[in-house]
């Protein structure tokens, strides 16, 4: 096994102790150092290989180094810039003090001595305030969603979901007792209709109302950014199954719309005042509202059954004082932001703004070295979200992301297992915390990669690679690590 390469001196934004260095450092595969451990270990590495050979390695990355230091956060899901919100956090901390004998651990479950009175009317509150009978919460909306999945659905019944819902809904729908499944394409209300109709005629269940559909859709999806039609889907539903009442019922994921959208931030739900046509939904909170944690929320049925049926809740302690008093006073603060929420709408309008109106959009866009699918049509839109993807090619997507990063702008690179091979993008949160310079600069900085681009393809350029990524290339040529583009 080789010794580890000599330090090289390095930008910021690629300091060897930072997110990007570690993750490039991570992927090294050390075939010989492999082969020599035992047999268990060795059968890990190996697993481990095929993943660092297919850029897909994931490591616990550091924060606050020199590449987050002066950098600007369009990456991170606190988008309602609640996570060290002062308010939050004095509004936490007098709900400690007015519980001073809180207890720090829980030490059960709900079903022996872990459920409290906190918990309770901390559900109770938030259930209130979406409109809904009652509500469950839970550690995360990971398990929020394997709950809802594992627990609802019942054998004969169809789940309809759309091809683009979180990970977390496909790991709950694959272990649910409801076998027929059948994916529709995204936000395609067409297709969707089409679907209804043909589980409708072939499966004698339904028709005799024996058996339900389950719809599952998110409000916001968070690898596109765009709203789901959830008014028309409905509305299709109801059309198609008029005969049937009640055959057919949604589920809506609002991880991504909690606390920015909606009356007090309740979500699309409740700003389309469907909160008594939708039989589930599940709000997280470890985005908008700074804390973390989910919620169940429909009609005292939906919350037993999750109890009754739902693994997780039946065999994990439950979520402690400290984890529910972050929430409530999230909550709480957060009902109260309606500037900080028509200020992303404003700092959203002005992205596409700046990006539409450059010079080289039309050329960037002609080429396939820009496309922003949310740009299109952005200005007659009523709600622009604060999530985007951006696109380009295949072979250039790493280049877009260490331009940026090393311009000092934070993107997450989505690509392959997060979204399908081939589809990768940057992904783009926008934040009540983001000025109208970080806005302007964002754009200039993307326009910079363009035009080096460019310039690379007219031949005028003085390398084959962008500056930034050449920087990656050469530590990873040190590192002994291949892939991410590397030319």
């Amino acid at each position: 096994m080789g010794s580890s390469p000599e330090p090289v001196e390095t930008s910021s934004f690629l300091s060897l102790t930072g997110a990007l260095a570690t993750s490039i450092k991570g992927h090294r595969i050390q075939p010989e150092h492999t082969k020599s451990l035992p047999t268990f270990y060795r059968n890990l590495e190996e697993a481990l290989d095929t993943k660092r050979a297919s850029d897909s390695f994931y490591a616990t990355l550091p924060t606050g180094g020199p590449d987050h230091a002066g950098s600007v956060d369009f990456s991170s899901g606190d988008v309602m810039s609640m996570a060290r919100n002062p308010e939050h956090r004095k509004e936490f901390l007098a709900e400690l003090a007015t519980h001073p004998e809180f207890a720090l651990g829980t030490t059960s479950t709900r079903l022996m001595d872990g459920n409290y009175s906190y918990i309770e009317k901390a559900e109770a509150d938030i259930a209130a305030f979406h409109g809904v009978e009652a509500g469950l919460i839970v550690h995360s909306g990971f398990e929020a969603n394997v709950v809802i999945w594992t627990t609802i659905p019942k054998q004969g019944d169809v789940i309809v979901y759309d091809d683009s819902v979180h990970a977390s809904t496909n790991d709950g729908i694959r272990q649910s007792m409801a076998t027929d499944r059948v994916a529709f394409p995204h936000n395609d209300v067409d297709a969707f209709r089409g679907t209804l109709r043909d589980i409708l005629a072939t499966r004698p269940l339904v028709r005799q109302g024996k058996r339900s559909v389950l719809v599952a859709v998110e409000s916001i999806y968070s690898m596109e950014g765009d709203i789901c039609p959830l008014q028309e889907l409905l509305d299709a539903s109801q059309d198609v199954f008029q005969d049937h009442q009640g055959g057919i019922q949604f589920v809506v994921d609002e991880a991504h719309s909690g606390g920015w959208i909606g009356p007090g931030g309740r979500g699309l739900v409740c700003e389309l005042g469907l909160e008594k046509e939708i039989a589930v939904v599940m709000h997280t909170f470890g985005k908008a509202t700074g804390a973390a944690g989910a919620i169940i929320l429909g009609s005292k049925s939906i919350r037993d059954t999750a109890i009754n049926f739902g693994r997780p809740i039946m065999f994990s302690t439950a979520p402690t004082f400290p984890f529910v008093a972050a929430i409530t006073s999230g909550c709480k603060v957060l009902s109260t932001k309606d500037h900080d929420r028509q200020r992303i709408q404003d700092m959203s309008r002005l992205f596409f703004e700046l990006l539409t109106s450059h010079e080289l959009w039309e050329t960037a866009k002609s080429k396939g070295i820009l496309r922003v699918p949310l740009a299109d049509g952005w200005e007659d839109r009523v709600v622009n979200t604060h999530l985007l993807a951006i696109f380009t090619r295949p072979k250039s997507f790493w280049w877009m992301y260490y331009h940026l990063l090393s311009a000092g702008y934070r993107t997450f690179p989505a690509s392959y297992p997060a979204v399908p091979p081939g589809q990768s993008r940057l992904r783009v949160i926008i934040h009540a915390h983001n000025t109208e310079e970080q806005v302007e600069g964002f754009v200039d900085a993307i326009y910079a990669w363009v035009q080096e681009m460019l310039d690379i393809e007219a031949g005028t350029a003085t390398g084959t690679v962008t500056k930034a990524a050449k920087e990656v290339y050469d530590l990873m040529r040190r590192e002994q690590v291949t892939g991410f583009g590397i030319v």
